[in-house]
């Protein structure tokens, strides 16, 4: 099993831990090139950065938007975000960021391949 609290211990990423083991990171979280397979559902940070290929509870789709990023969705332990580059937050919030950047058809694709995702998720964690 990943130890998630070890890696952020040797990387010297600064992180919080409360109480009920609610893991708190102030900026990235990169897990990229790490053991892991299943992410932990109780993490929270700006931006998240994983293999998506290789985790087994979340959903993903690849080449989305003008940079041709994977758009992937999460469960927090409080809610469904969606990660697309630096960007990790809620649908909602994904949707009005993806606003401000896109118009069009763009937009439009960008939203439906994050609320396939969501979508995707929340089948297969039966949430």
């Amino acid at each position: 099993m990943f130890d998630s609290i070890g890696h952020l211990t040797e990387k010297r990423i600064q992180h919080t831990v409360s109480d009920n083991g609610h893991v708190t990171v102030g900026g990235y979280l990169d897990l990229r090139d790490t053991p892991i397979t299943t992410l932990p559902d109780n993490v929270c940070c700006r931006s998240l950065y994983l293999d998506p290929e290789r985790i087994s509870n979340i959903a993903y789709r690849k080449g989305c938007g003008r940079s041709g990023r994977t758009v992937f969705a999460a469960w927090t332990g409080k809610e469904i975000c969606i990660a697309a580059g630096c960007f990790f937050d809620s649908l909602d919030a994904f949707e009005r960021a993806v606003d401000v950047k896109y118009t069009g058809k763009a937009a439009d694709d960008y939203k439906q391949a994050a609320r396939e995702c969501v979508a995707e998720l929340t089948e297969k964690l039966g949430k």
